[in-house]
């Protein structure tokens, strides 16, 4: 399964940074280097069914570096790929790191030297920058959710995030190209829910952000690539349909104790219940659309409405602003 065998007596590396690859050749190189050159971390691809020439530039490449492994995936899509991965991980602490995304400079310094500071986290994450394949700036993820904005504007330093769980509920503000996690946490929970298909990512935020302290980064540290030809978060429903299953299982948990987290996540759900429907109804999508606005007023929001009613008129020609 492993293009390369480990033999003999090696020093642990310090990280994992595990990255999961299918047909994106066009970007893979350049995550791989946006890493940097640190000797203390093990780089592990997998390669999930890649016929693009994927296998032939990972082989060269691990010819050259050292720290890269090269895996099978199971032809399943990211998440059963970096669970593949997992097993083989060696360091205490792993990373991820999506084939179509880039780490800025520093990014994995900063974050083990936060882990260092409190070995107690579960987990940590930095902002990151919107990017769409013609390179235009979409902005960042803190400034896109309102609620996160609101509470953490003033910070510049890292620090503890107070009452994670309720957060990432509320606003799914993790980037999963951000993330470095324990490993003997990702291992406890299971790694990647599989079964949902969608949202998986957000579902191992919540679970490990209900065992242990989570750590953010308010620094873009990372760019993500927006919406590439063929990439999974383009299903708009099973992604609605997986979403409304993992906030069904969290709900319990918060409804009572923090209700703004239960309301900021319905609207979350409308919305995503809206892009479901953009394609075969605009009116039902109106619909979602205002529900969300009126249970979460925003800037953000009545703009998405608004967009809706605009593409719905003919002539205007507009394009979706979606994440």
């Amino acid at each position: 399964m492993f293009a390369k065998e480990i033999t003999g007596p090696e020093t642990v590396p310090q990280v994992t940074v595990i990255i999961p690859a299918r047909n994106a050749l066009a970007w893979l190189p350049d995550a791989i280097a946006s890493i940097g050159p640190g000797p203390s971390v093990e780089i592990i691809v997998t390669d999930d069914g890649s016929d693009d020439g994927t296998a032939e530039y990972l082989a060269g490449l691990a010819a050259r570096d050292p720290r890269l492994v090269v895996m099978a995936g199971p032809r399943k899509g990211p998440s059963p790929a970096r669970n593949v991965a997992l097993e083989r991980v060696r360091a205490p602490l792993v990373a991820f790191l999506d084939a179509d995304d880039r780490w800025c400079p520093g990014k994995l310094a900063t974050q083990l030297a936060l882990h260092a500071a409190h070995p107690e986290i579960g987990f940590s994450f930095t902002d990151y920058r919107h990017l769409t394949p013609e390179s235009e700036d979409r902005g960042t993820c803190f400034a896109f959710w309102p609620s996160f904005s609101a509470r953490n504007a003033r910070r510049t330093e890292a620090f503890l995030l107070p009452d994670a769980f309720a957060h990432i509920y509320g606003e799914n503000v993790v980037g999963t190209s951000t993330v470095i996690a324990r490993t003997d946490l990702l291992r406890e929970v299971g790694g990647f829910r599989t079964s949902l298909g969608s949202a998986e990512d957000w579902d191992l935020w919540l679970k490990l952000a209900s065992r242990a302290p989570v750590g953010c980064v308010p620094r873009v540290l990372c760019d993500y690539l927006m919406q590439r030809s063929g990439s999974v978060s383009k299903n708009t429903g099973r992604r609605a349909a997986a979403m409304r299953a993992v906030a069904g299982a969290y709900r319990p948990r918060l409804v009572e104790k923090e209700p703004w987290a239960v309301g900021a996540c319905e609207s979350r759900l409308l919305v995503a219940e809206a892009e479901a429907r953009e394609g075969n109804s605009l009116l039902s999508a109106l619909w979602f659309r205002l529900l969300a606005l009126t249970l979460t007023p925003s800037l953000r929001n009545a703009r998405e409405a608004a967009h809706v009613v605009a593409t719905s008129i003919p002539g205007t020609g507009g394009t979706s602003r979606r994440r």
